[in-house]
């Protein structure tokens, strides 16, 4: 009978700590598989040229070192609070089964191509649609040519 209630306790102790992790530290888990801050720099990187174009004088050096003087960690602590308010612990428990899985893998690894095409499309899309603005309101006689 000893041996059966101490199985049962080493049993349910193991149970307890597979699932101890606090939602939080899943999260975290799972914006780490995610890759969240390296897509962050990675966003980062197709901002930079934009700045650079704006404000030519600013010395080249400065935007060299502005990524490194950045904290990248401060964008993970963006996610945690949004996370948390949409997902229930099982879904983030979800989640992380999936981003651990080879199809979930893949997409981390294909995501920075993804949103390197999508922000040069939404570009080209901006500037046609931006373009067609200025002429319908050439055309309507709102603004001169």
């Amino acid at each position: 009978m000893k041996k059966s209630i101490f199985f049962i306790l080493i049993i349910a102790g193991l149970s307890f700590s597979a699932y101890g992790q606090t939602k939080n530290e899943d999260i975290i888990k799972l914006l780490e598989l995610m890759d969240v801050k390296s897509q962050a720099g990675q966003t980062l990187d197709l901002m930079l040229p934009s700045f650079i174009q704006l404000l030519p004088d600013v010395p080249a050096v400065y935007w060299n070192t502005l990524k490194d003087k950045l904290n990248l960690d401060s964008f993970m602590d963006i996610y945690v609070p949004i996370y948390d308010k949409y997902f229930t612990q099982d879904d983030i428990k979800q989640l992380i089964e999936f981003y651990e899985s080879p199809i979930g893998k893949k997409l981390i690894e294909q995501t920075p191509s993804i949103i390197n095409e999508s922000y040069a499309g939404g570009q080209a899309w901006g500037q046609q649609i931006g373009e067609e603005i200025v002429n319908e309101l050439i055309k309507d006689g709102y603004i001169d040519s």
